[in-house]
């Protein structure tokens, strides 16, 4: 029985190389990685024609022993690494037989190899033997513009349009998707605009310049392209979104969400153009718009669990806690997203001090990316309860995969040690964790905290000194090491040196004010202290600040305003110690 190149392909080529080699019209993986491939290779049609389906007759070629030879050689060749050889003989071959699967094969390795003269060359055969194999069409397309002559393109590329077109306008988008992989992007925007120009009244044409003019960063041209489209199809939202796009390019969020507002006045029925605007008012901090906007969305899209998250975490943000109860319970009973629903259920919870629910909500957290976080959450609530040995067995027991993961759980746990005032076991906790991050900053700035609960000063002195070593702009490292010189030396002016330097990075940071005005009280100098922590308690109304701006009053001879602040501080945050025990320091 002769056996044709077809029945090769099919029945015995991959017996007698055990499927290690495939077929004569295989895979990428042939001539390399099909990633390697794929980004080289300018055909984005190879599974529909350059697989079984082709648009002329296959030939029935008998495989003689030459021919068998042959294909054997090449596959060899190619597994070895020899692309030369293998291009040499899968050329021949389909110069012989005529078979498109064979030019199609050479045409591949070609490209591979980046041998653009040869790539040109079989890619001339494979359109020669299958003129309407759009794979083909877009091969020799790409074969030429890297062989620097684009004008020989654009035959190729119309051909695409029409085939492929249909009156959608997604033929345009098709060659501008290939024009865009190649590497001289100023000649294949240059092709580009030929093709426009023959299409001058196309608006999917001027929008698929558009794209490839950004992808070149030719935003100018993009813009104009984009606003060409629009005025021949205002109503193309796709074109509203490359729009907006183009204005993103500018950095100018304001403008962006001026347009989308615009367009969503335009079209009031376009989802994805509300979505959209919802999602830049978030970008900009506008969150009752973006609240409003969303509701909107629902109406339009109904039970869509992204867009009821949304809601959740928006009513959230602006602490509208019945609210967002409401739309993640309606996220969690779509039955999508449960660990996301969960957990930010739980957050809720432990906002409205519900800890036990919050605790329920935590432990059905069972995967996606919230999983840590939910269950240092459960630890966190476990240690407020009392259950501290629990709370730090759980998070021992936690596998994390990461150095941040580590990190965090340090910090956590350092935190739930000191909170318990086991400053000596927080300290060693610190030592272990520098001992496997050193120079971690926030690290340094932990262990430097249990330092001054330990009085070890030098200890902590020496770790801010390393932050700020590390980065001097780090105005927490500075204003720590200025407020505990203040505090616990009588190195003021140093003191004052440190803290100054963190207000001029952070001059509206209520805490450094604090630490300012009780530098400036340690001074002597009253005035300026009692101005520096009124402006602090301004911002916030902290506990420690309200001490220690009556602390600097009743020394003033202002016995009764010092009365007032800690009573006021005192209705705040009843029990404070730091306010009790100053108030029973100074009051009899």
């Amino acid at each position: 029985m002769i056996l044709s190149i077809r029945a090769f392909c099919l029945v015995v080529y991959p017996l007698v190389l055990s499927g290690v080699l495939v077929g004569c019209a295989g895979s990428p993986s042939q001539v390399g990685s099909p990633a390697e491939v794929s980004g080289s290779a300018a055909i984005t049609s190879e599974t529909r024609s350059m697989g079984a389906e082709y648009n002329v007759e296959l030939p029935a070629v008998p495989l003689t022993p030459d021919t068998l030879y042959k294909l054997l050689v090449a596959e060899t060749a190619l597994q070895r690494g020899h692309y030369a050889v293998g291009f040499s003989q899968y050329f021949r071959l389909a110069e012989r037989t005529r078979d498109p699967r064979l030019a199609a094969k050479a045409t591949r390795i070609a490209i591979f190899v980046r041998d653009h003269k040869s790539a040109l060359l079989s890619a001339k055969l494979w359109v020669d033997i299958d003129p309407i194999n759009l794979a083909a069409r877009q091969a020799i397309s790409a074969a030429y513009i890297r062989s620097g002559n684009p004008e020989a393109a654009l035959e190729h590329l119309e051909y695409i349009l029409m085939e492929e077109d249909g009156g959608t306008g997604q033929g345009f988008m098709l060659v501008a998707s290939l024009l865009s992989r190649e590497q001289d992007l100023q000649a294949v925007l240059g092709v580009m605009e030929r093709l426009v120009d023959a299409h001058q009244e196309s608006y999917s044409a001027w929008q698929a310049y558009a794209h490839l003019a950004l992808r070149t960063g030719a935003v100018e041209k993009a813009d104009a392209g984009i606003k060409r489209s629009l005025h021949l199809e205002p109503d193309n939202v796709s074109a509203i979104l490359l729009q907006m796009h183009i204005l993103q390019r500018a950095g100018d969020k304001v403008a962006v969400v001026g347009y989308l507002a615009q367009q969503v006045d335009a079209f009031p029925s376009e989802s994805v153009l509300r979505l959209t605007y919802a999602r830049q008012l978030v970008d900009t901090r506008d969150y009752d718009e973006a609240f409003t906007q969303y509701q909107i969305v629902m109406k339009q899209s109904p039970g869509d669990v992204d867009v009821l998250f949304a809601l959740g975490l928006l009513a959230l943000q602006l602490d509208r806690q019945d609210s967002a109860f409401d739309f993640l319970s309606q996220a969690k009973e779509t039955g999508q997203r449960s660990d996301d629903a969960h957990f930010y259920l739980g957050q809720l919870e432990e906002l409205r001090e519900n800890q036990a629910a919050a605790l329920e909500h935590y432990s059905h957290v069972v995967g996606g990316s919230n999983l840590i976080e939910a269950r240092v959450r459960q630890a966190m609530i476990d240690a407020r309860q009392g259950n501290l040995e629990a709370a730090l067995n759980y998070l021992h027991s936690l596998q994390v995969n990461t150095p941040a993961q580590r990190q965090r759980l340090y910090l956590i746990e350092g935190e739930i040690l000191r909170n318990a005032a086991r400053h000596q076991e927080a300290m060693e906790m610190f030592n272990h964790a520098l001992a496997e991050m050193p120079g971690d900053v926030q690290l340094l700035y932990a262990r430097a905290m249990a330092a001054e609960r330990l009085d070890q000063l030098d200890l902590a002195e020496r770790d801010l000194k390393s932050i700020i070593e590390l980065d001097e702009s780090n105005a927490d490292a500075l204003n720590a090491l200025g407020y505990t010189l203040a505090d616990r030396t009588d190195r003021y002016q140093e003191a004052h040196g440190y803290v100054k330097r963190a207000l001029q990075l952070r001059p509206n940071d209520h805490a450094i004010l604090d630490s300012m005005g009780w530098v400036l009280y340690r001074l002597g100098k009253y005035n300026e202290a009692i101005k520096m922590l009124r402006q602090s308690l301004e911002i916030r109304l902290d506990p420690e600040v309200a001490a220690h701006l009556g602390e600097v009053l009743w020394v003033s001879g202002e016995r009764e305003d010092a009365r007032e602040i800690w009573q006021q501080a005192l209705e705040a945050a009843p029990g404070d110690k730091r306010l009790l025990n100053i108030m029973e320091r100074f009051i009899k």
